[in-house]
């Protein structure tokens, strides 16, 4: 028997390659892969060299190649756009891939200051060498004393999203002045920032920090100033810029205030 005197129905040539029937209708429904023969009774019958026609549709969609660009190739396919089909999938893949490592770097550094966080001893004076930071940065609408309501963090994030590329932060905080802190003995926020993988106009700069980490509501924040700023005193460590203040464990990661964790840091000298 000839070769290509064989034929299968929609049900065979679907199970030779693990498919539903429905989906090779659909093909011939778009004009992707059609069959062979079509008979007066409305079957239809798939020729046995279809099978590496077919198989050759399947690879390409399994490479993610999108079935129109399978369609517009193959109308006119020949060795050399076959070639730049790939080609053309490749970049797509690599950019994939580059996504995918910059948000696999960007859960790593999450769930580092999650554990930090969590693994630290509260409320004890930490200081570490760091690297400059990039950031984005915006101011918010803060005039009275009060910690910064609901609200008004929500459109700060807004604006932080529209400053950036990113749709996830890896830290995101507040920035109060150093004096306010010590007049006040406690946070008044004037801007609100995120960390940034991508160069920024604004950085945290290199040097030296002093940080510490409470537990709890931030209810109880303006404690956490008094006894950040003393332990500071106490250790002859003079803050030289504006404080920064995250919420590392909050109701993102647990609905129980009591084990939120916020982390005070400042430059010192």
């Amino acid at each position: 028997m000839k070769f290509d005197s064989i034929y299968y129905t929609p049900q065979q040539m679907a199970d030779f390659y693990a498919l539903k029937k429905d989906t090779l209708l659909y093909y011939d429904k778009i004009g992707l892969f059609s069959p062979a023969l079509r008979k007066e009774n409305g079957y239809r019958y798939y020729s046995a060299p279809q099978l590496n026609e077919l198989e050759a549709i399947l690879t390409l969609r399994d490479l993610g190649v999108p079935l129109a660009s399978i369609k517009r190739s193959k109308d006119n396919m020949d060795t050399p756009s076959f070639i730049a089909l790939l080609e053309n999938e490749e970049g797509s893949i690599r950019q994939r891939i580059d996504e995918c490592n910059s948000l696999l770097n960007m859960i790593s550094a999450v769930k580092a200051s999650v554990k930090e966080a969590e693994d630290a001893e509260k409320r004890k004076l930490y200081k570490v060498h760091s690297g400059a930071q990039y950031i984005v940065r915006t101011s918010i609408d803060n005039d009275s004393d009060e910690y910064t309501s609901d609200i008004v963090w929500q459109n700060a994030y807004r604006d932080l999203l529209q400053k950036s590329d990113s749709k996830l932060f890896i830290t995101i905080g507040s920035i109060v002045r150093l004096d306010e802190a010590v007049k006040y003995h406690g946070s008044i926020c004037r801007e609100v920032y995120a960390t940034y993988a991508s160069p920024s106009d604004s950085v945290i700069p290199e040097g030296v920090y002093a940080y510490m980490f409470f537990p709890g509501s931030l209810s109880d924040l303006n404690s956490f100033y008094e006894h950040f700023l003393q332990s500071l005193e106490e250790s002859s460590l003079t803050p030289l810029d504006d404080i920064y203040e995250e919420l590392t464990i909050s109701s993102s990661v647990t609905q129980n205030e009591a084990d939120h964790v916020t982390k005070l840091m400042v430059r010192v000298g």
